[in-house]
């Protein structure tokens, strides 16, 4: 045997094959299940990363050679081998691991490690306590079903289907959706559960959990679960701590509370052995678009009430209804059932030249099948969206901006983006994505450490002008879009609206997964723009945080379902006594918050932008210029607007 970290080990490349086996140094064992690591030091990594063993433990590890024993051969379990629609065998992943029941055999070790029948005792103590041991009292869920969806390959998601109140109750229809190659092993564990609104003036909004509604442990292969949820009124009383009472509970409960929320949370193993919360979909927060149950009718009073709420969340959407205002005054130009979002955008751009911007494209395709360079540069994993799964080769995505702007060209002129994006090979028939990147605000002063207000709707094509300008004139409470457009630029006026400048770019686009499932996107753009006789080319380099599908682990307030039901009886209200809602967009003045600067995700991204940027120009400082607003830049070579 040879000892890590002897450091003649760590230099030597000595290969670990599928089934090497590793020993801790607590006499466990762990079997490589990715050849990709090799020698003593990426094992050390490897257990960290994969096997998400306690670095102290790994740091002592011994490693079999592969010519001293024959490879250890782990079987897949049982549930791994599940043969798919057709007779294809689904392949075993190795991404994620929980820790079972099996690892933890006592129940208290169960409850602290967060195994399957922890959470699930934990669950059944919660509602003896508060229902009685009679399981007919306790909240029912009925018709579970689970089958295989290869169509799905989007993040993992929670979706209520339908939900319905009557004398008797709420009946709420869940869907839960996984992506078939990113299961746990030894199966995916997902706690649903039952949550709260918590709505403090000054402070970001959070979900409070209520109760475990499910704790789902699927066959591998069944990436598609649905079931059907019933609560009485009194046993929503009961959960929420409402004061008992005479009178109808379901108004006490719709009073106290216009909103609850249903959130789906997907476990891992982390450092030390214990399962942890790596994700979630839903809640009140709409995580992904789906997932809060609204009570009583929300007016615009109520939206307005709730703004003296400062949202730090990155990204807010809703899944536009019949009952949102916005939807119901624009319906004739909003796609039904499609999302209105609003984002704040932490972007770093940088302008290279022609030969950089090649060497950028070769450091990165280096860098991805290269994964033994990730830890050193903070990456957990790196995945690019435009490889070619058959070629394995990156092609860059081509796509048209078209950025609108009104006679004088005061968007360009002040950097404001007003523009539909397409692109020819992806896009669905009946796409017309709208965006607008509104108001910047800087720390300090320093120009790469910025963030952006920002919102996107998918518009109705082909669209009507008058309803256009009608829609972008629009200003009340619930358009978030125009909103942050005439936060930027005070009293615009929409009429004459019309395409102005067209972009054509190829793109490359890579995903950086650091701790905490915090994710930083990152493109390689060259873009160019005609006007009249004359062309413009830029290439430029952009680092963003704050794009869909970001989450934060272990910071996003979510609480285990161990913990005991919160005693607060109602959440916070206004003077008036009218109960806080979550609204599903972000106001102007969320993005007035220097705090957004010290969220741990926002520094991460520093971190990450730095570390790559120096790995790229091999230097510690490379001397970049700000690329700025794209399309501003191209008007102004164009000689469309001045130069300032």
């Amino acid at each position: 045997m040879t000892t890590a970290p002897d450091p003649g080990v760590q230099t030597r490349m000595v290969p670990l094959p599928t089934g090497t086996l590793i020993r801790l140094q607590n006499g466990s064992t762990r079997t490589v299940l990715d050849h990709r690591y090799f020698g003593a030091a990426k094992v050390l990594q490897y257990l960290v990363d994969k096997q998400k063993a306690d670095w102290q433990s790994a740091r002592f590890c011994t490693v079999v050679p592969p010519e001293a024993t024959a490879p250890v051969v782990v079987p897949p379990p049982q549930q791994q081998a599940q043969a798919l629609p057709g007779g294809r065998l689904e392949a075993q992943a190795t991404d994620h691991v929980i820790a079972t029941d099996a690892d933890h055999p006592s129940a208290d070790a169960q409850r602290i490690h967060c195994t399957p029948g922890g959470l699930r005792a934990a669950q059944l103590e919660t509602r003896n306590r508060l229902f009685g041991p009679d399981t007919a009292d306790h909240p029912q869920i009925q018709d579970l079903t689970m089958v295989t969806d290869r169509t799905f390959t989007t993040q993992a998601r929670l979706t209520i289907g339908d939900y319905r109140l009557d004398d008797r109750g709420l009946h709420v229809n869940v869907l839960v959706q996984c992506v078939l190659d990113k299961v746990a092993v030894p199966h995916d564990l997902i706690e649903i559960v039952l949550t709260k609104p918590r709505v403090v003036p000054g402070l970001p909004p959070q979900d409070t959990v209520l109760e475990t509604m499910l704790v789902l442990t699927p066959p591998v292969n069944d990436n598609r679960i649905q079931f059907d949820a019933s609560y009485t009124w009194a046993q929503l009383a009961r959960l929420l701590s409402l004061p008992a009472a005479e009178g109808d509970p379901r108004y006490r409960v719709c009073t106290a509370f216009p909103q609850l929320g249903v959130e789906a949370r997907w476990y891992d193993r982390l450092a030390g052995g214990k399962n942890g919360v790596i994700h979630t979909s839903g809640g009140n927060k709409l995580k992904d678009g789906s997932g809060q149950i609204v009570l009583k009718p929300i007016t615009q009073k109520d939206r307005e009430a709730s703004e003296v709420v400062r949202n730090t969340d990155w990204n807010l959407s809703e899944v536009l209804r019949e009952s949102r205002p916005v939807y119901a005054t624009h319906r004739d130009l909003l796609q039904p059932g499609k999302e209105m979002a609003t984002t704040l955008e932490a972007e770093s751009e940088f302008l290279v030249d022609a030969g950089q911007y090649q060497h950028v494209l070769a450091e990165l395709s280096h860098l991805l099948d290269t994964p033994g360079l990730w830890p050193a540069l903070g990456i957990h994993d790196l995945t690019c969206d435009d490889l070619d799964q058959k070629s394995k080769r990156v092609e860059p995505r081509v796509s048209k901006d078209s950025y609108f702007d009104i006679p004088g060209l005061p968007l360009l002129t002040q950097g404001v983006v007003l523009r539909r994006r397409e692109v020819p090979k992806k896009d669905k028939d009946g796409v017309y994505l709208f965006a607008v990147k509104g108001r910047t605000v800087s720390l300090g002063g320093a120009g790469k450490e910025r963030i952006r207000l920002a919102s996107q709707v998918h518009l109705i094509d082909p669209v009507d002008q008058v309803r256009l300008e009608r829609f972008l004139a629009d200003t009340s409470v619930d358009n978030a879009f125009a909103r942050v457009l005439h936060d930027a630029v005070p009293r615009f006026d929409p009429r004459d609206v019309a395409i102005r400048l067209v972009v054509h770019s190829k793109r490359v686009k890579y995903t950086f997964t650091l701790a905490n499932s915090t994710t930083v996107e990152f493109s390689a753009d060259e873009a160019t723009a005609a006007f009249g006789t004359k062309s413009a080319t830029l290439h430029c380099i952009e680092f963003g945080v704050g794009h869909p599908g970001l989450f934060i682990g272990q910071d996003s307030g979510a609480q285990g379902s161990a913990d005991p039901v919160s005693a607060a009886p109602v959440q916070q209200q206004l003077p008036g006594g009218t109960p806080l809602v979550m609204r599903p967009y972000h106001v102007p003045r969320d993005l007035d918050n220097p705090a957004l600067f010290e969220k741990r995700d926002y520094r991460q991204y520093q971190a990450l932008r730095d570390s790559v940027l120096a790995h790229l120009f091999k230097t510690a400082e490379p001397k970049l210029e700000p690329s700025g607003n794209k399309a501003q830049r191209l008007a102004r070579l164009l000689g469309m607007i001045e130069e300032k």
